[in-house]
């Protein structure tokens, strides 16, 4: 369990190229100057800046757009996506209005023009963005999310999922929609009673979070159908994505003594040169799902829960 913020510093990760002109930013989060309210790890580059987000946690980052090997929105979309649990302010050398109003549409906190802050403003806006992260993220997650499993909802889902899609056809990006029934929820139902089949609907859920990245958007969408959107998954990736998938599902019922759970699932591609409504590919991965269904019963596996 991570420790609250209000008994530690904050923990800033700050990317930009090195640019010592803009000293508030180093007063502000240098350790040693600040009290101990902040600790800073730096990343001159957005790659160096994934590779450390991948590798430990921050409260918050402060965020240039103008990097040595990426430029403009699209550098802060390739960080939202990988941690939207984290908030990001942008901050640029020079005002842009267009390119501010953007960012802050996509998710950004704060959109700060560096040599118009000093160090009382730059603070404030580092705690008053965790603040408001915080309280937009418990509002989703009462407004977006499934009370029994955690996952987002339908509504969760089709709104973020549609967020998402403008971002991948904006940075030529490729996304794969998995469409998921849990097999045989009546059965179990009726044999083990309803509480049974909750506890089946919650191991579902776990073992698809376990299956896939945490930037990627995993729903209840009600009963016992669930939807995955992944996000900058190639379709080289989809024949691995499904291996994983039943390796943990056979992992959970190796633990099962009573019933098995066993998925029927449907796949959707989104290929960034051909544009794609979410409607059109959930209705493809939708009708995948059933070819798939019709199949397993052709084949007599809906009476073996091993299949």
């Amino acid at each position: 369990m991570s420790t609250p913020i209000s008994t530690r510093p904050i923990k800033v990760l700050v990317v930009e190229e090195n640019q010592p002109d803009y000293a508030p930013w180093f007063q502000v989060v240098s350790s040693g100057v600040n009290d101990g309210q902040f600790e800073s790890e730096r990343a001159g580059t957005l790659t160096i800046a994934l590779g450390l987000l991948e590798k430990e946690p921050f409260d918050v980052i402060l965020l240039d757009l103008a990097l040595p090997d990426s430029v403009g929105v699209g550098t802060f979309s390739q960080i939202c996506v990988r941690v939207p649990e984290v908030p990001i302010i942008v901050t640029s050398a020079l005002e842009n209005k267009k390119q501010a109003f953007e960012v802050l549409r996509e998710g950004a906190q704060d959109y700060l023009v560096k040599g118009e802050v000093n160090v009382k403003l730059l603070r404030r806006a580092l705690y008053y963005a965790i603040e408001r992260h915080r309280s937009r993220v418990l509002l989703q997650q009462l407004s977006f999310n499934d009370e029994l499993t955690g996952l987002l909802n339908r509504r969760g889902f089709l709104s973020m999922a549609q967020q998402q899609l403008k971002i991948a056809q904006r940075e030529d990006w490729e996304l794969v929609l998995l469409f998921a029934d849990l097999d045989s929820l009546k059965n179990i139902n009726d044999n083990f009673g309803h509480t049974e089949g909750d506890r089946a609907l919650k191991s579902i859920a776990a073992v698809l979070i376990k299956t896939f990245r945490t930037s990627d958007l995993i729903a209840r969408l009600g009963g016992d159908e669930f939807i995955v959107l992944a996000l900058n998954a190639p379709a080289s990736g989809v024949q691995k994505m499904k291996t994983r998938l039943k390796s943990n599902l056979d992992r959970h019922n190796s633990q099962n003594r009573y019933y098995q759970l066993s998925l029927s699932i449907g796949i959707a591609q989104f290929d960034p040169s051909h544009e794609t409504s979410l409607e059109s590919m959930i209705v493809e991965a939708d009708k995948a799902l059933y070819d798939n269904k019709r199949k397993k019963r052709l084949a007599g596996s809906d009476r073996s829960p091993n299949n």
